[in-house]
């Protein structure tokens, strides 16, 4: 109940504060010191319902902070307008041509417009600010641009002329009735907190502008000071404003889905594109009409200056544009590069499983035979009266079936379902067993290995011999590859990539025929009876389970490389005391 009746004593406050200026007014009557209580006043309240607008620039939502920012900077110029006013009227000089105090005035109503392209009751329009400063760029050059060509009008552009007056009450009051039109949409297209919400802004947005217009019909007849009655409407729209942001600061209400397009997120654009569009047609009206010539003058210089102002603006928001498809078209290809990826890869695996069940089949009706092979060949050696010609046959024979034995515990091995025994390990120990263990063949090969480490590498959880095995064929490959040129150099690298440990693998040999093949079963560019196609499939399946990933590409400068991923784990203490080197597979 607390928090109900506080907007409730927040409006006797501002009632009893506008209570309170009335009967000062009629009580200190025109004089220096009421001039000096009104500037005061009149500084301060725009100010103090900053308060209440930035009550709401620190909420979760980016949108609203913007909206309820931009509201405070209007108030915060016509602030320093007032200001600028009261040091004008303290020259006692009415017949100079009206300084920027008018201008300000006249430019705080921007910001709010700005405000409204927002909409901060609305959920899901992504990017739709990208280039929201150069569109309230374009709409403050164009309501300067108004504020130039029927105000600032010479031979009329002084505060006393009764042209001027004119001109500016009908400039500003369009601009107000305006602000007042779009807050109805928006209070139309919504409903419940945010219809309130917006109830508070229409009604002291329609307050400000009556009461602006007010005093100025009370200048214009005379009967107008600092301090008079006249602005109490004026006061009363600021406090107004300020209670608008204490309640949505209260409510806190969150942005909702809205059917439909009440009004188009990019109205601002089309506002002030429409008011560049215009430039042209006030220009040819300014040179058609029967007016001054130095006046006419003056309209046409306006004109052109400002078609410029809007042109480079434009410019610079295209470029903006321009810079931003370019990123999102290399984060489209980027995507679609990734999806291709990630298609190829479910491909592998479901081509990888339903031939680990066909191999698994294979090996297990091959094993029962080879068994009756070899026990054959074990009895013809062993015969005592066999002629060699047997014994050479049976040779040949154990030769083949021995053979046959290592696909099929290659098959075995491709097709396993066991999942691998997870141990914390450190890979920078692990590949310099895995290098030390294979230099004798690297030597043979006439291969340099170069392993660079990176330094406090974390560990990665896994089975030693699988990942050894991974290794060993991974290096096998390079070497029997750099092996016809007459060897090569093979580097190895191990960094840190985020939350993944990177190891990569770069040969200087001829590189990858194919490389969308190379982890295809029962691929290989091996001669006959050298290899299977089995080895780099059994490597894949390996990373896959470790939920890490591996991938091969041709290098620039020549050589195929290998790289693999495996998620990385923090460790409190540290590696060495929980590791130990792993002995390679028999």
């Amino acid at each position: 109940m607390r928090g109900e009746r506080s907007p409730t004593k927040t409006i006797w406050m501002a009632c009893l504060f506008l209570g309170g200026y009335a009967a000062v007014s009629l009580w200190l009557g025109p004089g220096r010191r009421l001039y000096i209580f009104a500037v005061v006043v009149l500084c301060l309240v725009p100010l103090s319902a900053n308060l209440g607008l930035l009550a709401n620039s620190g909420s979760r939502y980016r949108r609203q902070n913007i909206f309820w920012t931009l509201w405070a900077i209007g108030c915060l110029l016509w602030s320093t307008g007032e200001l600028m006013w009261a040091i004008g009227l303290l020259s006692r000089n009415r017949t100079n041509p009206p300084g920027l105090a008018d201008i300000v005035f006249y430019l705080s109503v921007v910001p709010m417009l700005g405000a409204l392209a927002v909409r901060p009751h609305r959920r899901g329009l992504g990017k739709a600010l990208r280039y929201g400063y150069t569109d309230l760029s374009l709409l403050a050059a164009w309501c300067l641009y108004l504020y130039g060509y029927f105000v600032l009008v010479p031979g009329a552009a002084t505060i006393a002329s009764p042209l001027f007056e004119r001109h500016y009450i009908e400039l500003t009051a369009a601009t107000g009735l305006l602000l007042v039109a779009l807050l109805g949409v928006l209070w139309h297209a919504t409903q419940g907190t945010w219809r309130r919400l917006y109830t508070h802004l229409l009604g002291a947005s329609s307050l400000h502008a009556a009461g602006w217009l007010l005093i100025r019909w009370a200048i214009a007849i005379g009967d107008y000071h600092p301090g008079s009655l006249w602005d109490l409407p004026l006061l009363a729209s600021f406090l107004w404003l300020g209670i608008a942001g204490l309640e949505s600061h209260r409510l806190a209400p969150a942005p909702v889905e809205i059917p439909g397009l009440a009004m188009d997120h990019r109205w601002a654009l089309r506002l002030a594109v429409a008011g560049v569009i215009s430039l042209p047609l006030l220009g040819a009206w300014s040179v058609l009409a029967p007016s001054d010539q130095v006046v006419r003058n003056y309209r046409i210089d306006l004109t052109l200056g400002t078609i410029l102002i809007g042109v480079l603006l434009l410019l610079l928001r295209q470029r903006r544009v321009d810079a931003h498809r370019r990123s999102l078209m290399r984060d489209t290809q980027r995507s679609l590069d990734q999806t291709n990826r990630l298609q190829t890869y479910m491909v592998l695996n479901e081509k990888l499983a339903s031939l680990g069940d066909l191999a698994a089949g294979a090996a297990r009706e091959m094993s029962d035979p080879l068994t009756a092979v070899f026990g054959y060949t074990e009895l013809l050696l062993a015969e005592p009266g066999a002629s060699e010609r047997v014994r050479s046959a049976a040779h040949k024979i154990q030769t083949q079936a021995q053979r046959t034995r290592a696909l099929v515990d290659n098959l075995l091995r491709f097709a396993r379902q066991v999942p691998a025994e997870r141990t914390l390990l450190d890979l920078n120990a692990l590949l310099s067993s895995v290098v030390q263990l294979h230099r004798f063949h690297l030597s043979d090969c006439n291969v340099i290995a170069k392993l660079e480490r990176e330094p406090n590498l974390p560990a990665v959880r896994g089975d030693p011999k699988l990942l050894l095995q991974v290794f060993y064929e991974i290096i096998d490959n390079a070497a029997d590859a750099m092996r016809p040129s007459g060897g090569g150099q093979l580097s190895i690298r191990t960094q840190l990539e985020g939350t993944n440990v990177a190891v990569e693998f770069a040969d200087t040999g001829p590189g990858l025929e194919r490389p969308e093949l190379v982890f295809d079963p029962f691929y290989t560019t091996k001669e006959i009876g050298k290899g299977t196609g089995l080895g780099l499939s059994m490597c894949y399946g390996i990373i896959q389970e470790h939920s890490g990933q591996i991938a091969c590409q041709n290098r620039e400068e020549g050589g195929a490389l290998f790289r693999i991923e495996l998620p990385a784990v923090v460790l409190p203490l540290p590696l060495k005391a929980l590791f130990e080197p792993a002995t390679p597979p028999a």
